[in-house]
């Protein structure tokens, strides 16, 4: 009697288990992602599983795990947080960042007095009257 209760439940995506459930969201973007926090209780909870988001951060936003370290924040924190200020600029910040560093990399053993003359990566430039730009951290 028992299994043909079983045999006649419906199989929802929440009566999965937790391992294939998390393989399933592991194929999500950010967005739906963070839509998954607003189905039910339990995909809020497994939607906010830190490895999910530390693809994420290290995708779109190239946070290292040092960085991570330092900021003592979870991923999707991390994620968030940058998002928040330089999430308009996402289709394109990795490949700036990337490049960046890059720059960096190459000047430091060539050009170390050069280095030291770069400023900190700008998060949003402001006009502001004219031609002032504004640095905003």
């Amino acid at each position: 009697m028992a299994a043909m209760d079983t045999e006649s439940a419906p199989l929802t995506l929440e009566s999965l288990p937790t391992d294939p459930l998390l393989l399933i969201l592991s194929f999500l973007d950010y967005r739906d992602l963070i839509n998954c926090c607003y189905v039910s209780r339990r995909l809020s909870q497994l939607s906010s599983h830190d490895p999910l988001w530390r693809r994420h951060c290290k995708k779109y936003w190239l946070i290292s795990e040092e960085e991570k370290t330092q900021k003592n924040q979870c991923w999707k924190s991390l994620f968030i947080d940058t998002y928040s200020d330089v999430g308009r600029y996402i289709d394109h910040y990795a490949a700036i960042k990337k490049a960046w560093d890059d720059l960096k990399k190459y000047l430091e053993p060539r050009c170390p007095r050069m280095v030291l003359s770069l400023k900190g990566g700008y998060h949003h430039l402001f006009c502001r009257g004219g031609n002032r730009i504004k640095e905003v951290k």
